[in-house]
Order: C-alpha cells, then structure tokens, then sequence
C-alpha cells in the first residue's frame, strides 16, 4: 500500500498527515512552529517528522506535499519572500532539502493556494471554476483559482490580499487590522478583563454580550473591506474563508455579509460566501492533490 506525506507549514503550527491510496487521512498530527531563525528551526523540525513518520510506514512512502506559508516558488521550492509572521524564512528550500535528504519526490505550494485546491477537490469549492479562497489566521493570505488550476501570477505571487489596503494613517496592512492576530492583540485592548483565547471570544459574542459583539462587528467589517475589493477585481463565483475562524461558520458570515455590500455598488455583486469545509486539513489536501489527480 503507497502513502502520501503532506506537511503543512503555518506560523503558529506544522500540520502532518499520512494519506493512504483513497486520499484518506489514516495519521494526523501537529507541532508548534519553532520560534526563532525560520531558515533552520523550521527544516530541523519537519525532519523530525519525516524520520518518525518513514520509520512508521517505511517504503511505502512514495512523495510528500508541501504547504507552506511564503511565496512559493513552485518549481524549485525556494520561498521568494516571507512577511512578518515568519521571520527569515526568506531563501528556504524545503523540497530541495527533503528530495536530497530522503530521496522522496516533493511537490510544495503556497499554503492558501494549497487550502483552495483542497477545497476545490474535497470541501466548498466542489463544482465551482473561478472562486477565491481566503484564509484568516496569524495573517491573511489568498488565491485565485480558475479553470482548474490556481493564479500563481508572473511572479508567484498572486493573491496576497493580506498586503493590500495599506493605511497610511495607522501604517498598517489588510491582515494587520483583520487577521485572527489582529483581532485577538484588540481584544485585551476593547474588552475589559478579557485574557482568553478566540473560542472565548465568540463564545461570549455568540451570548450576546455586547463589548464582544462591538468588537467582532468591527473587526468583520474590516474583513469585509477586502472582500469587496476580491469582488469587484475578480468576480469569483465564491468566496471561502478558511483558517480556524471558519468554525464559526453562519454566525461569522452573517456578520460579513452585512458589511460588504457597504463597499460594492446596490445590486452589484453576486458572489456567494462560504466557510471552508475541510477546516485546517484544507491546506494539507491541497498539497498532496498532485499524488492523485
């Protein structure tokens, strides 16, 4: 029986899963992303589960995909350019490392690129050819995918939305105001006495409370500025949001919905959002889609 690694490489955490010959998930883990020089931290601690997951499963690996946080040169795997949630990750070679080390062949992708595909192939984007895929998280990225495969742009760099709508009033960044990271670094900021975590907060906001609902209708409605940006440039068919914050499903695209068609022309736009399916694992579909398709 052949197996798949996919690795998923975020800022907050490495993802790893082993899929058997139906693209079925028979192993999954996570580890915190190392903190500290990206460049060596990050390749020692995927080798780490490379070695654990070939002494499970041995030969009977036959590739690995990638996703990774970065511009990803997909041809020779080189990350091109790393913002700030990755700190010298600039220059790593993940795929030319692994072929080199282990002999296995490797393919590697951006990792919103790689959430769309999964989505695409498995999750919310089934049946759809040109749809954008957005993910909220410790920044914002996004893809473009139409006719079957992702807009990967003249330099592979197609669809970072995160850095787009630059204030220059605040100095900040689309994802520096509407990313998970942002929303969480306001709370403690807004909301008196609050120290808790995401589920926390919507929780309360979900009851009703309403230092927590003023925060959350704030922070959507900057998500919700982007969108009508993707909207009106691309016209997708969909919109998924994916990241953690997609388990919030209805009550977090209620809130969207309600702000976007402030920014777009009455009547103009007829794109549908959705929450990602496969949640986290997006990401890791996406990368081992090439094994199978």
């Amino acid at each position: 029986m052949e197996h798949i690694i996919g690795i998923d490489v975020g800022g907050t955490e490495i993802k790893a899963a082993v899929f058997g010959p139906d693209a079925q998930i028979v192993f999954h883990q996570k580890v915190p992303t190392p903190a500290g020089e990206a460049n060596i931290r990050i390749p020692e601690a995927v080798f780490g589960i490379m070695r654990a997951l070939i002494e499970a499963y041995g030969n009977s690996i036959t590739g690995v995909g990638i996703s990774t946080a970065g511009v990803v040169d997909t041809e020779s795997g080189e990350i091109l350019f790393a913002g700030g949630t990755i700190p010298s990750y600039k220059g790593t070679n993940l795929k030319k490392m692994i072929e080199e080390r282990y002999g296995i062949p490797v393919s590697i992708a951006n990792d919103v690129n790689a959430a769309a595909r999964g989505e695409w192939w498995k999750g919310a984007a089934q049946g759809s050819d040109h749809f954008f895929c957005m993910t909220l998280g410790t920044g914002i990225g996004g893809c473009m995918f139409s006719r079957g495969e992702t807009v990967l742009g003249a330099h592979y760099r197609a669809g970072e939305i995160g850095h787009t709508l630059f204030d220059k009033a605040s100095g900040t960044t689309y994802e520096q105001r509407a990313s998970m990271s942002a929303l969480m670094a306001r709370a403690p900021r807004e909301i008196e006495g609050f120290h808790g975590d995401g589920f926390e907060l919507f929780g309360r906001a979900r009851q009703g409370e309403p230092a927590y609902l003023r925060l959350i209708d704030s922070w959507t409605e900057e998500i919700a500025r982007g969108i009508a940006e993707m909207i009106l440039y691309a016209d997708p068919s969909i919109i998924v949001i994916g990241g953690g914050v997609s388990e919030q499903k209805g009550f977090l695209l209620d809130k969207i919905n309600a702000h976007v068609t402030d920014y777009l022309p009455e009547g103009f736009s007829k794109t549908v959002l959705v929450t990602a399916e496969l949640g986290n694992k997006a990401a890791l579909y996406g990368a081992v889609y090439p094994y199978y398709k």
